[in-house]
């Protein structure tokens, strides 16, 4: 029996038209230059609705004719921004009909990375596999372990950026042009081997690892006016979704973007390993800093600067001690330890605390002080103990058989009020109370003293107690974030002979613009070389562990700001996620309202169609809010990495696929 026709005598089979538009050309380009737009034809297939995806590229390949590797090939569907990955699935299945406009096009494309460091390399990565797996391609060949702590973002508008390339036709040059290494099919889903990659050029690897040697550094740009905190709000806008591919978020060929740390739980650092990774940590870490992404008291600013100075100079300029010296790993290892306790996994022989059979304690005399409403009282003396997570405290000296007053510290806010020069030695603790954060003020009589009782306050913060292998490398951590050596006598620089005569420090390139417009440069000179004189005899790889101590010891480290309005309310409101903590802020003055473990967290739930995230927290409290300066992807990814992230223990694998699905957009838990 004959088909049905057309009136036009065509066969009427099921069959249709479809328009696919096939790039021939090299998408990676020559190296060194950008790829030329790569040459592109229409070809008019008659299909049908059971052929499957498969079939369909082999019927591309077949009509083109042209003897080329095509395995790179995928199709991309323009107008449901989705490639067709699944070759078993036929159009039919799909929704594809005569209508679609398809690409047959590579895969991997040209995209320029900007490190921490403002070096750029230009590398061949894939724009249909999921961001999460194209940053840990991207780490695998610069030899970067974990790079789920990674993310990628776009660069922040010119007037933020101070770079001045308005206008500029073509896109900057790279460093370096990594675009012809590729990785063999399968990996990039783990972090490295203990080595760089072997084709990985020395000198792009000596570049990423070295110091900037001191020799015409480059001058912070200067921040804009207005709210710091609501201008910290919009950093996270940038962001790329996690589980979507490059071409799906409109990256184009050869566009820049950054590549940064963007979950602070770092874990197993290794100096062997993480060369790189411990650079680029101290990179992102400075200018966080330079930019004031991040707050720090003045005196904190002036130890960044001096290991800032000392890094470059000494590490720049083959002093001994410097990064060419062969005993850097053995520096290395030796301040490692101490960090990985900071960054809470290490542990430490034991001490005397350990060996005692009762709970230790700190109970000393310090000056308390309570801020109340319609009161002139100021730091009074008071009998202070600190035992396990909490804080009593009544009459000094102590009388027998008096209660006290009694805080638990638990999952309270820690921040440093230090002024050395002052000595000023400053701690204020912000407890949750029923009514919101209720402060209280500690001062101590000298260094020693503060830095027990800071130590104190964070383990007990964190649910811990004295007894903690941890607690003698926090207080030691604390005094040398002064500058001061456990003794509390500065340490002296060395005097080599032959050590060429630096020169001084510039103030301009080292601090933060708001420091700099309190002071004129030639008052901050002598306090810069003050600070210097204490943290001189340091080795470049142990100035930047401390820097890198130092900036984990701030208040707002790794905190991610949000602009959102609670339900009910009239206002907006800052809620920050940090590694281990949630927090609600007043956007005017910058306060902290309320504050939340992550163990209170009981679930939280984000509604897609109306961008809604509501929050479920132990005792029954429940907050539902919309994200106003960011997407609410980024909140949620920030939620669901820092919860994965922040349990894990040294040495624990982490599990990629609940990491994967916690970060995730738009599929259930």
């Amino acid at each position: 029996m004959a088909g049905l026709k057309t009136a036009s005598g065509e066969v009427i089979d099921g069959s249709f038209e479809l328009q696919v538009e096939v790039e021939e050309g090299d998408a990676a380009g020559q190296a060194g230059t950008p790829g030329p737009p790569a040459a592109a034809r229409t070809l008019a297939l008659r299909v049908t609705g059971d052929l499957h995806v498969g079939g369909l590229m082999l019927l591309i390949v077949e009509t083109v004719g042209v003897q080329r590797d095509w395995s790179d090939h995928a199709l991309w569907w323009a107008q449901r921004r989705q490639w067709l990955l699944r070759p078993g699935r036929t159009l039919d299945a799909l929704g594809v009909g005569g209508d679609a406009r398809l690409r047959f096009a590579p895969q991997h494309r040209p995209l320029r990375l900007r490190l921490p460091n403002r070096c750029r390399l230009r590398l061949r990565l894939s724009f249909a596999q999921p961001l999460a797996h194209v940053v840990a391609q991207a780490c695998r060949l610069l030899g970067i372990c974990h790079p789920e702590e990674l993310s990628l973002l776009r660069p922040p508008e010119e007037e933020e950026e101070g770079e001045g390339r308005k206008g500029s036709a073509s896109p900057p040059s790279s460093d370096f042009d990594l675009s012809h290494l590729l990785l063999p099919p399968g990996e990039g889903e783990e972090g490295p081997g203990p080595e760089p990659l072997p084709h990985l050029p020395p000198g792009c690897y000596r570049m990423l690892v070295a110091p900037r040697g001191g020799l015409g550094p480059v001058a912070p740009p200067r921040p804009p006016r207005g709210n710091p905190l609501l201008r910290r709000t919009r950093l996270h806008a940038r962001w790329l979704d996690s589980s979507r591919s490059l071409l799906e978020q409109d990256v184009a060929d050869d566009e820049e973007l950054l590549l940064r740390f963007k979950y602070h739980c770092f874990l197993d650092l290794d100096p062997q390993r993480d060369r790189l990774r411990l650079a680029l940590l101290y990179e992102q870490a400075r200018w966080a800093l330079l930019t004031e992404e991040i707050d720090c008291t003045e005196e904190e600013m002036m130890l960044f600067a001096a290991l800032q100075y000392h890094i470059d100079e000494v590490g720049g300029s083959g002093e001994p001690g410097g990064a060419g010296e062969g005993d850097e790993v053995d520096d290395l290892d030796a301040a490692l330890s101490n960090l990985e306790v900071k960054l809470g996994g290490g542990s430490e022989p034991p001490g005397p605390l350990e060996e005692l059979t009762t709970i230790p304690e700190l109970a000393e005399e310090l000056e308390i002080y309570r801020p109340r409403k319609l009161t002139l009282r100021g730091f009074r003396p008071t009998w202070a103990v600190l035992k396990e997570t909490s804080l009593s405290y009544g009459r000094s000296p102590p009388v027998p058989g008096e209660p006290l007053q009694q805080l638990n510290l638990r999952g309270c806010e820690v921040t440093p009020d230090v002024d050395v020069g002052a000595q000023k030695f400053c701690i204020k603790l912000l407890v949750a109370a029923p009514e919101g954060m209720s402060e209280i003020q500690l001062r101590c009589r000298d260094a020693p003293q503060y830095a027990r009782w800071v130590a104190g306050c964070r383990l007990a913060s964190r649910g811990r107690s004295l007894a903690d292998a941890s607690f003698g490398a926090e207080a030691r951590g604390v005094l040398g974030v002064l500058g001061l050596q456990p003794g509390g006598a500065p340490s002296l620089p060395p005097t080599a002979p032959g050590a060429t005569q630096r020169p001084p420090p510039d103030p301009r390139v080292l601090l933060a613009p708001r420091f700099q417009r309190k002071v004129k440069a030639k008052q901050l000179v002598p306090r810069l070389l003050e600070v210097l004189h204490r943290v001189g005899a340091l080795s470049p790889a142990q100035a930047r562990l401390r820097f890198l101590e130092a900036w984990r010891a701030l208040p707002g480290f790794g905190l991610a700001y949000f602009l959102v309005r609670f339900k009910g309310s009239r206002r907006d409101e800052v809620l920050g996620i940090g590694p281990s903590r949630l927090l609600r802020l007043d956007p005017g003055t910058g306060s902290v309202t309320r504050a939340w473990r992550y163990s209170a967290l009981r679930q939280w739930n984000v509604n897609w169609d109306t961008q809604q995230v509501t929050l479920e927290l132990e005792g029954e409290v429940t907050l539902a809010l919309c994200v106003l300066s960011a997407p609410c992807q980024a909140l949620h990814e920030f939620l669901g990495g820092y919860l994965c992230l922040g349990g894990r223990q040294p040495g624990q694998p982490l599990d990629l696929h609940l990491f994967h699905k916690l970060t995730g957009g738009q599929e259930p838990l």
